[in-house]
């Protein structure tokens, strides 16, 4: 296990990089800010709260950025500058502290290098946020997202696979989903997702590799993960400075997946850098220039939420067209259900909590062992060498392979298929078809893995 350690130093030294290298926010940007608490799971959590400045009263859309390993929730603040964005944008911005400064981000380990000691439910405190915010008539429910840097971006796709329809749209900055998830990750409906990784990153690599807790994916085979459970076709490239652009524009209502491969490294990308961020540099690989991370996330979740669609924007030297908006019937549909041949639905409803088919993102430990999923070899136990692991223990960490059959898709229909037609293709499609999505053409600044050749 001794490829845990860089890790847990590099974690730890990317704290103090952004805790000691963030500029000091002036006074009056810190105005409308105020540190909060909130009960949930039983304990006493903590966040940040930026109000937009001159913002009318009611609710507003309201984005959870939730900050990475080792890194105070208020050097995220200042190191992201999203609240730049809310400002000008008006909308609201929750910082969320995590424990110790880390999260259980979904790894059956804290953070992806602490075996998972303590049980606490960190995609329920999310949530939990949310549902406080819009109860007190700051946040609209129906205009909240989640994005997350790191350990947060881990578990921003927790949250995603789990939680679907609590956000509207997701971001995750410098992450690669376990393997686990081809399996366990089955969203109640299609989930828009943003996806940022640096081609040099070397602490969560775009190639994949093991963590204590689970062994991640590649980040082009995360990426063709949720295309493949958003029921998508194949995706459409763009360009822009430092960057390849690939999106998945035709999927099932309500689905969108894009995926920005960055030349840069565990940091993520802004509209200027300076020698702080050279200095960073050296251990947490480059950090881009001219484009910039908060205003890609704001201009992708501008996209779903709401009842109208949003106008195309001019980021980075280009134009974003958004992605299409389900059109919203004028009358309150009859409340009659439909016959079983023709109803259509999104996803099948997933396992009861209870039923005993039903499993978490990833098994649960129960010892300092079995803690480190996803590095002790499946046929590994507590009994001794060579004995066989549970069927469950090794499904959950078995490699993504391209064009699995995903949980979800006897249940999609693609973008612009009419209901009839959509009705007829349900009934004719088995249970266990698989469906292939096409993967992303190979980048030209860095080899696909080998694992998705």
């Amino acid at each position: 296990m001794h490829f845990a350690k860089p890790s847990c130093l590099l974690g730890a030294l990317l704290g103090l990089f952004v805790a000691f290298a963030a500029p000091a926010t002036p006074a009056a940007a810190q105005s409308q800010d105020s540190v909060r608490t909130l009960a949930s799971g039983g304990l006493t959590r903590e966040y940040i709260l930026h109000l937009p400045k001159n913002a009318p009263p009611g609710p507003r859309p309201l984005v959870i950025a939730v900050h990475g390993a080792l890194q105070p929730a208020g050097m995220m603040q200042r190191y992201l500058d999203l609240d730049a964005v809310a400002d000008r944008e008006g909308f609201v911005v929750a910082y969320p502290k995590g424990l110790n400064l880390l999260w259980n981000d979904g790894r059956s380990s804290i953070a992806g290098f602490i075996p998972l000691l303590q049980k606490r439910d960190d995609g329920k405190f999310m949530v939990d946020l949310l549902d406080a915010l819009a109860a007190e008539g700051i946040a609209d429910p129906a205009r909240a997202y989640l994005m997350g840097f790191s350990n947060g971006g881990f578990l921003t796709a927790f949250v995603a696979c789990r939680y679907a329809d609590r956000f509207q749209a997701y971001a995750a900055m410098m992450m690669t989903v376990p393997v686990g998830y081809s399996e366990s990750c089955r969203p109640s409906k299609p989930v828009p997702i943003l996806l940022m990784n640096g081609t040099y990153d070397p602490i969560v690599p775009m190639f994949g590799r093991p963590t204590p807790g689970a062994r991640l994916m590649s980040a082009d085979a995360t990426a063709a993960l949720f295309a493949r459970l958003d029921g998508c076709s194949a995706p459409e490239q763009t360009t822009a400075p430092h960057a390849r652009i690939t999106r998945w524009n035709n999927c099932a209502p309500g689905g969108a997946v894009a995926y920005y491969e960055i030349a840069g490294g565990h940091q993520p990308p802004s509209q200027s850098t300076d020698a702080v961020d050279a200095l960073a540099s050296v251990l947490l690989g480059p950090r881009r220039s001219g484009l910039d991370a908060p205003e890609e996330i704001w201009s992708f979740f501008t996209r779903f939420g709401g009842t109208a669609p949003a106008p195309a924007v001019e980021i980075a030297g280009r134009t974003q067209v958004p992605f299409p908006t389900p059109a919203t019937p004028a009358s309150p549909a009859p409340a009659s259900p439909a016959p079983a041949s023709t109803a259509l639905s999104l996803a099948p409803t997933p396992p009861a909590p209870s039923s005993p088919n039903a499993r978490p993102i990833l098994s649960q430990p129960t010892s300092l062992a079995d803690a480190w999923q996803g590095i002790v070899p499946a046929t590994a136990e507590a009994g001794g060498a060579g004995t066989p692991a549970p069927a469950a223990a090794s499904s959950l960490n078995r490699p993504l392979a391209p064009g699995a059959p995903m949980p979800l898709h006897a249940g999609f229909v693609p973008a612009g298929t009419g209901q009839a037609a959509a009705a007829t293709r349900l009934a004719q499609i088995p249970a266990a078809l698989p469906v292939e999505v096409p993967l992303p053409p190979p980048s030209p600044l860095r080899g696909r893995a080998a694992s998705v050749q």
